[in-house]
């Protein structure tokens, strides 16, 4: 099991444009209120009815072992409030969260059961409770269908359109955060590395070949040639409708912030251990838990 951080804060690890971006949401019009209050009341309310009865409840007794991965990474990562768990039988390496205010819904898919590793996995879950953590989920909720809730308000929905793509590029900026939250919850660079290789399209066949360390050569190199002004324009224009960066860019983006030193420095100051009598985490430098008074 990863090490648990004890009192992490997502501010401890937001990527910078991930903040900017948010910052940048929160000053737009109050019609954005109204849009996420139609969303709640409609179209998400249909998803979640549709969602949870049509796919795999996954509970301590339905599937243990799923559940209790993903208890571990809410430890780990000190989320209190664990999410529904569903599986959804889509073959893709992917999941993602979705739900109403502090009522949550994690969804993995099969395919990133059945295709990735322990550590690889750890990484996708973890990477979709940051987005919990970080209080994403219902601004992700209205990226996604802002453009059909713009579509069915007429005049309303012109000033809508704007406000999307403001939506969408936050959304964007704000998988380099859950990024480097899947990272935590794995504690495992290769691991995080071959998860996205393997979402980038690496065949099944080589599995077991590829290396994770060739994928960061081509993220560096990518960086190298492209990263100028031009090509962050090019960049940013060719994903102006999607929802997630480039896999190469994200690679790219948790390479450079473990180099930084960040990363080992913040597992270095949320350091805690585990009280052997009542089970719960308490910092690496308590002598005496707070919880139970068991002395160390």
């Amino acid at each position: 099991m990863a090490q648990r951080l004890i009192n992490l804060d997502s501010r401890d690890y937001e990527h910078p444009f991930d903040r900017k971006a948010l910052d940048a949401m929160k000053k737009l019009p109050t019609l954005l209120k109204a849009s996420d209050f139609v969303l709640n009341w409609t179209y998400l309310k249909w998803q979640i009815v549709e969602l949870c009865g049509s796919s795999f409840h996954v509970t301590e007794r339905s599937c243990p072992e799923m559940f209790g991965m993903v208890r571990d990474i809410a430890e780990t990562l000190n989320i209190n409030t664990l999410p529904e768990i569903y599986n959804q039988w889509t073959y893709a390496i992917n999941a993602f969260t979705t739900g109403i205010e502090n009522e949550h819904i994690l969804v993995v898919y099969s395919g990133a059961v059945d295709l990735m590793s322990d550590a690889e996995l750890k990484y996708v879950v973890g990477h979709e409770m940051g987005h919990i953590k970080s209080g994403h989920v219902r601004y992700h909720v209205l990226a996604r269908n802002i453009g059909q809730i713009a579509a069915s308000m007429g005049l309303a929905g012109v000033v809508l359109t704007s406000i999307q793509y403001a939506l969408q590029y936050w959304s964007r900026m704000s998988e380099f955060t859950a990024d480097r939250a899947g990272l935590l919850a794995c504690q495992d660079l290769d691991g995080a590395l071959s998860a996205i290789m393997k979402m980038s399209g690496l065949p099944r066949k080589y599995f077991n070949t590829s290396s994770p360390q060739i994928f960061a050569e081509q993220a560096r190199e990518f960086m190298s040639k492209y990263g100028d002004t031009m090509g962050t324009i090019i960049r940013n224009i060719s994903i102006l409708d999607d929802s997630h960066p480039w896999t190469v860019m994200r690679a790219a983006e948790l390479i450079k912030w473990v180099e930084s030193g960040e990363y080992e420095n913040l597992l270095n100051k949320n350091q805690g251990k585990v009280c052997p009598s009542c089970g719960l985490a308490v910092s690496e430098n308590e002598t005496v838990c707070p919880y139970c008074n068991y002395k160390f």
